[in-house]
């Protein structure tokens, strides 16, 4: 009888019937070492696979870690980039009003907007050449405290370079907070040393972000300065940071290698960990992110038990059919006196495993539920026990669930698929199951099916990381081109059919060809990665996608959004590039870096062509238009 849940009949194994004898031959015993034997070989085998597991599972979990490390270093490089852009701006500001009386009052002003499009800063600081403080973004402002003891100080007056620095972690006179200090060197216009504006990150902005990764209870973190001077560390820890590990095993490691694994026990709280390096080309920053021996051994565990229970089911299901073969002509009571041995030995088996573990009849009403229903479904087994498959689940998941009893019912004895599940207090967990059809115990036993359900919500978050990490440009951060693509095909359809507008901006750099082959590329990438973080700033709604569409375009699609209101946004997003200062002697009038913006709508009911092709190409034309009407602008389609 196939399984089908629409229906319900009586249980098979209420049912009774007479006895029969039976009489014992040789052949069974002489079976007997050859089972054993068999079962001998195939506990070796999986053993041997479970080995090999294991090693699949460590060299998982060293990827991942390998790749949440990349994800660090990138991240830090944004910060420390977009901590180091102000101070440009500084200098110049710095050099312009050079004796002037208006000094501080002009550096303030400029400090306020650099801050307010630099969200990961702390504070921007101007120290003249005495180490005094002149002007400062803090609302904080020690009087008559000299800044010439500090490190970066004594650095830029020795030092002829007037580059920018990332220092050691700081305890800022500032803010109380531990920092890190970017600072730069002031040369005046005579030539003579000026001092040195300082930009700087908290630590915990570090430490924060790093808490964004579920590796573990026992996660660790670092961030490491290219010299070995430690950044930052999660969990937090004062007297670690500044300290100097590149004679450590972690840098030995390092220098062969940019990228990798790394097993060590941790000097701080000595807990034996497996971590994943990335050393950033960019800027040389470290990052490490580990998790603990024992969690990666829990997270093979957690999978292997399933194996296992499968494994001893097989097991016992093979033993009981040689019982079965050896005794085929007992009485029936006997072959009734094994079905309940069966039984309980599921019973054991089910309740002593961390899996949620539910038979059902071959009506899909539920006949067991293992105690695990409690900390799996937040329902207990009595809530459940006598309950349709189908109860209390959500359309969609009811959809799939039913497609894989139909197949199960006419098809292969195995399904498995993943659902989402929300549970009575309103947590939504990712459920991954796998239902088995059970033979009959006899002929006048209907089948059962066994269903084995785990919780894969950390692995779901993980895998949604990873995904994101895959559709997101590495330089500008933003999302790249085939993410673009994909959503946008899919917001023309969404807003044709609940008849709302859409919006496309196509932005470009202006003159960004003579800006590379003025400046360089090192600069034309920071110029991008400053244009994109203006764009991701201005353009915060969840619904709406900024996208690097190739080269120096950035292309931002704004749904619910007509002409009126995306040509303001798209506004914003130019003057806020304008004021960043970029230098671009090739782009006259300005001699700044600036943008250019193409607007068009589509407003469904209004327009006779609705496409995706037919809203790209009038933005194309919107912008070839702003290029053709002097740069620096926005133009929307039609005007």
């Amino acid at each position: 009888m196939p399984f089908s849940p629409s229906s319900r009949g009586a249980d098979p194994e209420n049912r009774k019937g007479p006895g029969r004898r039976t009489r014992h031959g040789l052949g069974p015993a002489l079976a007997t070492p050859a089972a054993v034997l068999g079962f001998g070989a195939f506990l070796a085998l999986f053993g041997w696979a479970e080995y090999s597991n294991w090693k699949t599972q460590v060299a998982r979990v060293e990827a991942a870690l390998e790749q949440t490390a990349e994800a660090i270093t990138q991240h830090a490089d944004d910060v420390v980039e977009m901590s180091r852009l102000p101070l440009a701006s500084l200098i110049s500001k710095i050099e312009e009003k050079d004796g002037e009386a208006d000094l501080a009052q002009a550096i303030d002003a400029l400090m306020k907007r650099q801050l307010s499009a630099s969200p990961t800063l702390d504070t921007l600081s101007y120290l003249n050449a005495d180490g005094q403080m002149v002007a400062t973004s803090s609302a904080t402002r020690p009087a008559g405290v000299s800044y010439q003891d500090r490190d970066y100080f004594k650095f830029h007056k020795a030092s002829p370079f007037p580059l920018p620095v990332l220092g050691k972690p700081i305890l800022s006179r500032l803010t109380q907070t531990w920092v890190l200090p970017i600072s730069q060197k002031v040369i005046l216009p005579d030539g003579t040393f000026g001092g040195v504006v300082v930009s700087t990150i908290k630590v915990n902005h570090f430490v924060n972000f790093f808490s964004r990764y579920d590796i573990g209870s026992d996660a660790s973190f670092l961030l490491v300065r290219g010299d070995g001077v430690v950044l930052a560390r999660a969990p937090m820890a004062d007297s670690i940071l500044g300290q100097d590990m590149s004679k450590s095993d972690l840098f030995a490691h390092v220098r062969q290698t940019r990228v990798g694994a790394f097993h060590y026990q941790s000097p701080i709280d000595q807990t034996a960990r497996a971590g994943g390096f990335h050393q950033s080309q960019l800027t040389g920053l470290v990052a490490l992110a580990a998790a603990s021996e024992w969690q990666v051994l829990i997270s093979w565990a957690s999978t292997a038990r399933t194996r296992w229970i499968y494994a001893a089911i097989l097991l016992i299901a093979a033993g009981f059919a040689t019982v079965y073969w050896r005794r085929q002509m007992q009485l029936r009571q006997e072959r009734e006196a094994l079905v309940a041995a069966r039984e309980a030995e599921f019973r054991l088996l089910a309740e002593s495993s961390s899996d949620l573990i539910t038979r059902f009849d071959e009506h899909g009403i539920r006949e067991y539920v293992s105690p695990s229903s409690i900390g799996i479904l937040g329902l207990k087994p009595e809530d459940l026990i006598g309950r349709s498959i189908f109860a209390g689940m959500a359309e969609d998941t009811e959809f799939l669930v039913r497609q894989a009893t139909e197949r199960l019912g006419s098809g292969p004895g195995h399904e498995k698929f993943l659902i989402r599940h929300v549970k009575p207090d309103g947590e939504e967990v990712w459920l991954e199951t796998a239902m088995s059809r059970l033979p009959a115990s006899h002929p006048a036993q209907a089948p059962r099916v066994v269903a084995i359900t785990r919780d894969v919500s950390r692995h779901k978050r993980a895998q949604d990381e990873l995904d994101l990490l895959a559709n997101t440009d590495d330089l500008t951060r933003l999302a790249n081109r085939r993410f673009f693509n994909a959503r946008f095909e899919a917001m023309v359809t969404a807003a044709n059919r609940s008849m709302t507008p859409l919006s496309l901006l196509m932005i470009d750099a202006d003159r960004f060809k003579l800006f590379n082959d003025t400046y360089g590329h090192a600069a034309g990438d920071e110029c991008l990665r400053a244009i994109a973080q203006v764009v991701r700033s201005t353009v915060i709604r969840p619904g709406d996608v900024c996208a690097r569409y190739g080269g120096e375009e950035v292309a931002v699609l704004l749904a619910a959004t007509d002409a009126k209101a995306a040509h303001a946004i798209a506004e914003s997003i130019r003057v806020g590039v304008e004021e960043i200062g970029l230098e671009h002697g090739r782009n006259p009038p300005s001699n700044r870096a600036t943008i250019s913006v193409g607007l068009a709508t589509l407003t469904p009911g209004q327009d006779l062509v609705t496409t995706s092709q037919a809203l790209f190409k009038r933005a194309d034309e919107a912008l070839y238009n702003a290029k053709a009407a002097g740069r620096n602008r926005v133009e929307s389609a039609g005007s």
